[in-house]
């Protein structure tokens, strides 16, 4: 093939050129490059006996014979370099480190010595020798941020001085390497948080996070990232350091270490858009570690630096942070439900205004979602067992009649019914007169609003009782004629009561005709086994009639007037 022709015609120039050093020395560079690639192509081939082949040899050879022979050919820094990939290919990495070290002290200045010095750092870093591997590295760093080693260089130097103990002077060149892969990069949530570097790249940043929460767990945890980032201007992958290590604490079931370290960072940086996210883990580890107190207080904590009217929000658009809005809503939620029942199991007066004060937070901050019309409904019972009927009234009638229609609405309205009642038997005077009329509205807008209600026919027949009692006769009337036009028809009870109303509100109207019919009506719905109202109602009847013939005689019309007189005869003979 044209290597092994290529090979063949250097060794014949090599005979030729036998009385020039220049030429001879060039040659012999140039004949051991070729036999070094024909090794390593053996070797790519998986021939196993690769190494033991005469190219291998003669590669290794021709090097150390131009260099003992030509100790000022003006390539030799070039031939030591190749000499010692020699020695590593073959397996003799001593050698190979020995010669790279020769070669760094006899030219400093070769232009790859940044290579050298990475190769160095590596074998003397897996020698375990990390003072002379941290030299290494710190020379290829100085060599400059060109050089393609210049990365690796920092991960490892920051390696070598954390197997050293240097625990604070390892952070540097950590830090140095986050800042040119993230440094201004836009960091996503999650296991995503990395998209858009390559594999490689979020494997040396994830390697180097890892590290980072190692480290700083024996500087003192979060107060030595506190002190360490004090120092770098807070980069803004900042939020990472903390977690990473609150992370690494929540492995080991270190729940309260876990829980200061996130929260470090929400101090530190409270209205950082990642703070409250934090936040959440504080909680989260305190529910990991069974601390029920502190998980309470870390929703009370959440709910005072995030609620909807704090400085968080002025700075953050809520489109853009949702998942704080709705953490802030579970938490709302769960401190009101938590002192719901505490209330309910205890009765303690404190426990009540303390769930009515968070259901109200959340109505506050979120009168909208469609979850408010329930919460609403639940600030009205916890008002209601807390026997503040004034303001459950309103926060029932507010959940029956503010929102669109939902589970909580008809049962809401009627619950506001019973709240009047209740808050009705603490009044008196003129303050009693206008909360009852209050009432008698409410049970009207009831009625007429949720008149599916099992309760609907009860509630109208209660109010037309109430309106006739308040001689509102026109429109005590109007209600109950309201009773007993429902469909499906209500119970017989409520249909006597409203015929009632009706037929007596009529009569005290001196309108005697509709009154008659009103009490042939009432006839139909009051049992034979109740002599006493059966006869009242005849009695009613012949006073309707004996009114009409009455009215009649004083028009004038004597006929009709007679025709009156006689019928009362006939239908009430006795």
């Amino acid at each position: 093939n044209s290597s092994s022709l290529a090979r063949d015609n250097y060794r014949e120039f090599l005979d030729l050129v036998s009385g020039d050093p220049v030429l001879r020395a060039e040659a012999m560079r140039r004949l051991g490059d070729l036999e070094l690639e024909a090794t390593e192509a053996a070797q790519l081939g998986e021939n196993i006996d690769a190494l033991a082949t005469d190219s291998y040899d003669s590669a290794v050879g021709l090097y150390q014979q131009l260099l003992e022979a030509y100790p000022d050919y003006r390539r030799n820094d070039t031939v030591l370099y190749q000499l010692a990939r020699a020695y590593e290919i073959g397996g003799l990495t001593d050698d190979a480190l020995t010669t790279l070290d020769e070669l760094v002290a006899r030219f400093p200045d070769t232009p790859f010595i940044d290579e050298v010095q990475f190769r160095r750092g590596e074998m003397l870093f897996l020698r375990k020798r990390y003072n002379d591997a941290e030299l290494a590295y710190v020379a290829v760093i100085d060599f400059g941020d060109e050089s393609k080693f210049y990365e690796q260089s920092l991960y490892k130097l920051g390696w070598s001085r954390f197997k050293l103990a240097w625990h604070e002077d390892s952070l540097e060149p950590f830090f140095d390497l986050l800042d040119r892969k993230i440094g201004d990069f836009d960091l996503k949530e999650g296991e995503a948080r990395l998209a858009g570097l390559s594999r490689a790249e979020q494997e040396l940043v994830e390697d180097t996070f890892r590290f980072l929460s190692i480290s700083f767990s024996y500087m003192g945890g979060a107060e030595g990232i506190d002190r360490f980032l004090a120092t770098r201007g807070n980069p803004v992958y900042s939020y990472i350091i903390y977690r990473n290590l609150g992370d690494l604490y929540l492995s080991k079931e270190r729940f309260v270490d876990a829980a200061e370290t996130y929260e470090a960072f929400v101090k530190h940086d409270p209205l950082h858009p990642k703070a409250p996210l934090l936040q959440v883990e504080v909680i989260e580890a305190y529910e990991q570690g069974g601390f029920p107190t502190l998980v309470l207080d870390g929703k009370k904590a959440f709910v005072e630096r995030y609620g909807m009217d704090g400085e968080f929000w002025v700075r953050n658009p809520v489109d853009e942070n949702q998942a704080v809005a709705a953490h802030l809503k579970a938490n709302l939620s769960d401190l009101a439900e938590y002192y719901h029942a505490k209330a309910q199991t205890g009765g303690d007066r404190q426990d009540y205004r303390e769930a009515a004060g968070w259901y109200r937070k959340f109505l506050a901050y979120f009168p909208d979602e469609p979850d408010s019309a329930n919460t609403n409904f639940l600030l009205a019972e916890i008002l209601f067992e807390s026997e503040d009927f004034f303001a459950a009234t309103d926060e029932y009638e507010r959940t029956a009649y503010a929102y669109p229609m939902h589970e909580k609405s008809a049962e809401a309205g009627y619950a506001a019914l019973l709240a009047y009642q209740e808050h009705e038997q603490t009044l008196q005077g003129a303050e009693k007169t206008a909360w009852h009329q209050q009432y008698l509205d409410s049970g009207l807008r009831f009625a007429d609003t949720y008149p599916e209600h099992p309760e609907s026919g009860a509630v109208l027949t209660t109010v037309a009782e109430e309106l006739f009692a308040d001689n509102q006769f026109d429109l005590a009337i109007a209600v109950g004629q309201a009773v007993v036009g429902k469909q499906p028809p209500v119970e017989p009870t409520l249909m006597r009561t409203a015929w009632t109303v009706i037929a007596h509100s009529q009569f005290d109207l001196a309108n005697f005709v509709e009154a008659e019919q009103a009490y042939y009506s009432l006839q139909n719905y009051t049992p034979p086994d109740d002599p006493e109202a059966r006869t009242e109602i005849r009695e009613r009847i012949a006073s309707s009639i004996y009114k009409q013939g009455e009215a009649a005689r004083a028009a004038g019309d004597l006929e009709t007037a007679v025709g009156h007189f006689t019928r009362l005869g006939t239908v009430v003979p006795d």
